[in-house]
């Protein structure tokens, strides 16, 4: 790797972690240069832009929910396989979180989209399977389930212990609806 990857490389690795927790929000200039104690002139040097910053970590958060979506493929079962796959990913779904609190922004409704699009095709076979419905169910209960995840979700409260209460209040309120025999 040259110099002037390497050095473009802290600013990306910062600014992940920095949406992670904040969002967008976080990632000013002038405090990204200040934690890495690096000129503002150096970020401008890379990337040109704030727009080109977060169009390169999009790409970066692309790459680590493929990574990510390779090991769901895997997966022989949703609990505990893919909730702790989740918790030991908690900035790549963190990160996610952000995009769909502010996808209202082009760029990150795009990407949201595109992550989800892989991610729900690889997830909806063990979720059917775990809650007992067919794949077709599955797929809308899950987006269901996924949204109020990340209406739900902090940083704060992204443990297993919250995340297996989660799912098992999403997979008993199924459970009691079938039971109820739907609306009267």
């Amino acid at each position: 790797m040259s110099l002037k990857t390497d050095s473009a490389k802290i600013w990306l690795d910062l600014g992940y972690k920095l949406f992670s927790e904040e969002g967008h929000e976080g990632l000013q200039v002038e405090r990204l240069s200040r934690i890495l104690g690096r000129n503002k002139s150096a970020f401008y040097h890379f990337f040109g832009d704030k727009e080109t910053y977060l169009e390169k970590l999009m790409e970066i958060h692309l790459k680590k929910e493929e990574v990510l979506a390779s090991k769901l493929i895997k997966l022989k079962d949703f609990n505990p396989g893919f909730l702790s796959l989740m918790i030991e990913n908690k900035e790549e779904i963190m990160f996610q979180t952000h995009l769909v609190k502010n996808r209202d922004l082009k760029l990150f409704l795009d990407t949201y989209f595109e992550v989800n699009q892989k991610i729900e095709k690889i997830v909806t076979q063990i979720w059917g399977e775990f809650i007992g419905v067919s794949p077709e169910v599955a797929s809308k209960y899950w987006r269901l389930i996924r949204d109020s995840f990340y209406a739900r979700i902090t940083s704060k409260s992204f443990n297993e212990d919250w995340l297996s209460t989660f799912v098992e209040e999403a997979k008993t309120i199924l459970v009691e609806v079938q039971k109820d025999g739907g609306p009267k």
